[in-house]
């Protein structure tokens, strides 16, 4: 759906947001956060085949930079512990939380701020924590959207009950945080029917900044948060349901990014398949060129209005 930046979001909370156990977060009135992550998608590709045909597609962010992207997760983070605290709970401050143990082994078994991670069905993205603190990866989130199975420099059944034992150690329950930006929708036809029987493998790309579903999310480890059938942990789960679509006019253009050394090697490739008696191979590859200031002001209006929506759906369920 189409997501205004600057609008006021909170009204469109409850049919934005799912909550998966609704109920948990009663009687919740102090919270530590060790998880608060924003990942930046910058390049992304997707592939196609039909018989002998192939096509690849390949997109690349230009224009923001690392340190808009910090910035912005550092005042995202302020803007939620200032929202928590305004809806009246106790955020235990990061300096105190370092002193229980479960905390500090979290983040120093964390990866770094901005670091890039290679992701599953070729989502690359630089990930970003606030205020020096680290990020990890926890296995309920969409598997397109994390670091292709590194988790930190632990495993991820290690994580969950770190998190619980934070939980004990702080009488607190343990809160998370996490968005995922998007500039550009890849698709294929792949899932077409009788896929064998084609005879074109098709690719696409559209530039389009969005807030994915799923991923982005709020969470709560509390004791009421039950075990259940889609998530296997104490934990409360606040989710976009579906992409948010930014009106914005960030997108200066979508430009050819082939090199000449591209274009030679799909020439020369597919005069050999044809003298082979095989298909056709195509390459496409697209720089999604934005103008940073504009892009920087829209996605972060953006996420301070899913971060509204989330502290509206947890304020009725205190």
């Amino acid at each position: 759906m189409a997501f205004a930046p600057e609008a006021d979001h909170t009204a469109a909370a409850t049919s934005l947001v799912w909550v998966n156990k609704p109920g948990a977060a009663k009687g919740v009135r102090r919270v530590v956060i060790p998880f608060f992550q924003v990942q930046f998608v910058v390049d992304s590709d997707t592939s196609a085949s039909a018989g002998t045909a192939s096509s690849t597609m390949k997109v690349r962010l230009v224009g923001p930079t690392s340190e808009q992207m910090q910035a912005m997760t550092d005042r995202l983070y302020d803007r939620l512990v200032q929202d928590l605290t305004a809806a009246g709970l106790e955020v235990v401050p990061t300096e105190q939380a370092r002193a229980y143990g479960n905390f500090a082994k979290l983040q120093d078994g964390g990866k770094v701020s901005g670091t890039r991670v290679d992701g599953h069905q070729g989502v690359n993205s630089l990930f970003f924590a606030p205020h020096g603190m680290t990020f990890y990866f926890l296995p309920t989130q969409d598997i397109a959207y994390t670091g292709a199975g590194s988790f930190g420099g632990f495993g991820t059944a290690m994580l969950p009950p770190k998190e619980q034992g934070l939980m004990t150690e702080s009488d607190a329950a343990v809160l998370g945080f996490r968005a995922v930006v998007d500039f550009a929708q890849l698709s294929n036809n792949n899932k077409v029917p009788l896929r064998m029987l084609r005879s074109t493998a098709r690719t696409k790309a559209s530039a389009t900044i969005a807030i994915r579903p799923i991923a982005t999310q709020l969470w709560l480890m509390t004791p009421q948060a039950k075990p259940g059938v889609t998530d296997m942990q104490n934990r409360m789960r606040f989710e976009v349901q579906a992409p948010l679509l930014v009106d914005t006019d960030a997108i200066t253009a979508m430009t050819d990014a082939r090199t000449g050394g591209d274009r030679r090697s799909e020439a020369l490739g597919n005069a050999l398949g044809m003298l082979m008696g095989g298909g056709s191979s195509k390459l496409r590859k697209y720089d999604v060129n934005v103008d940073p200031e504009v892009w920087a002001r829209d996605v972060e209006a953006s996420l301070n209005g899913v971060e509204a929506m989330f502290v509206a759906r947890l304020r009725g369920e205190l």
